[in-house]
């Protein structure tokens, strides 16, 4: 937990300086093992109670979560990908949110996300790409 700890320190510290794409790849050791991943509770357990103290950076924020916990299926072997969406709710609201993926598949999730994604990691793009669908675009 301690290890885990300081990676959320070094996360939340390096992207507010560099771009999220180069925090990632910092903390990022990317597994090869194409094998299933199970519910790997004592990961979960361990970043949820870290992130749940819910005091300075430590906070319950899905991309930290994502990230961190990609980082230590990437040391055991494992191979996953973080995923970022947007949904708009009934008010109007933008909601965020980011999950693992492996095998396309999204794991540690209680239910699928229902998001419309806008930038994977590791990515084949250098860069975000942002879509704005044709109906929210103004002219100017």
């Amino acid at each position: 937990m301690a290890r885990m700890a300081v990676w959320v320190l070094i996360l939340s510290a390096v992207v507010r300086i560099w771009s999220l794409p180069r925090a990632l790849r910092l903390i990022s050791i990317q597994g090869t093992s194409a094998g299933p991943i199970t519910d790997d509770q004592e990961l979960l357990t361990a970043i949820d109670a870290i992130l749940g103290a819910n005091v300075s950076v430590f906070k319950p924020i899905c991309w930290k979560r994502a990230a961190v916990l990609h980082r230590y299926l990437g040391l055991r072997g494992l191979e996953s990908t973080i995923v970022f969406g947007v949904r708009k709710e009934a008010a109007g609201e933008l909601k965020g949110h980011a999950w693992l993926e492996h095998e396309g598949q999204p794991i540690f999730e209680p239910a699928p996300p229902a998001y419309t994604v806008t930038y994977t990691f590791p990515s084949k793009t250098r860069h975000m790409m942002w879509a704005i669908p044709a109906e929210n675009k103004q002219d100017h």
